[in-house]
């Protein structure tokens, strides 16, 4: 765990020198702010389940672009294949890059705390919980988003193709909720669990169910287990 550790904080000590890091802390921050200032200045209700709502929307496309790079950019660069040269294991260096863009999905929804502030000012009945349960949502969202945005690193040296198949794959995810008017009530309360909206809403009415954690945390190891198989088994093809 000590390598993942260090690669975490050598790769999040990169993306903050970085200034297309500050351009999508910009992007999401102008986009979030909008939809909060219309709920509360124009619709004046003291609440973010609008903002957390925005938000999942946008972690489509944050979470590919801060991890497109992950695995993508090592494989292009060369430093990959040193790094699986190094007493480093493979699921170290997977887990490394996942603590690493966790810290920044974290430090971007930290810096909309400012949101909270204002409300608890001069918002009257602010639900805390909800809020509270909203942003461990989004935490756990956004960490299967995560490893599923590595996944899609490791199965290119491009990071243009790296985002495109991240963004893809995580929106079959988010369009399941959609998908009820094409297919039998049924069958659709089966495919609906698979949503992560379905489960995001919980976090959102400010109930925290263990199905929901349990569902993200699986979610995510399957994704960050499909990453580290990808990278052994481009490791054994070089060996041949």
């Amino acid at each position: 765990m000590s390598g993942a550790l260090i690669i975490a904080r050598k790769e999040y000590q990169l993306a903050l020198r970085s200034l297309g890091t500050y351009i999508i802390f910009v992007i999401f921050l102008l986009f979030t702010g909008f939809m909060f200032a219309n709920t509360a200045l124009k619709i004046r209700l003291a609440e973010l389940r609008g903002s957390f709502e925005l938000m999942h929307i946008l972690l489509l496309f944050y979470i590919p672009a801060i991890t497109m790079g992950s695995i993508a950019k090592e494989r292009n660069s060369g430093t990959l294949e040193l790094l699986s040269t190094l007493p480093i294991r493979l699921g170290s260096i997977v887990w490394g890059k996942f603590l690493a863009a966790m810290l920044l999905l974290l430090t971007v929804l930290l810096s909309t705390l400012v949101y909270l502030a204002l409300i608890a000012i001069y918002g009257i009945g602010v639900d805390y919980g909800a809020v509270a349960t909203g942003y461990l949502g989004l935490l756990c969202a956004g960490a299967a988003y995560i490893a599923i945005g590595l996944f899609a690193s490791s199965l290119s040296g491009n990071q243009v193709l790296a985002f495109i198949l991240a963004l893809a794959i995580s929106a079959v995810f988010y369009l399941l909720r959609y998908v009820g008017d094409f297919i039998p009530v049924r069958v659709f309360a089966s495919v609906e669990y698979f949503s992560f909206d379905y489960h995001l809403r919980n976090f959102l009415k400010g109930v925290i169910d263990t199905r929901d954690l349990l569902f993200f945390a699986v979610i995510t190891y399957i994704f960050a287990l499909l990453a580290e198989l990808r990278l052994q088994a481009q490791n054994l093809m070089q060996e041949r």
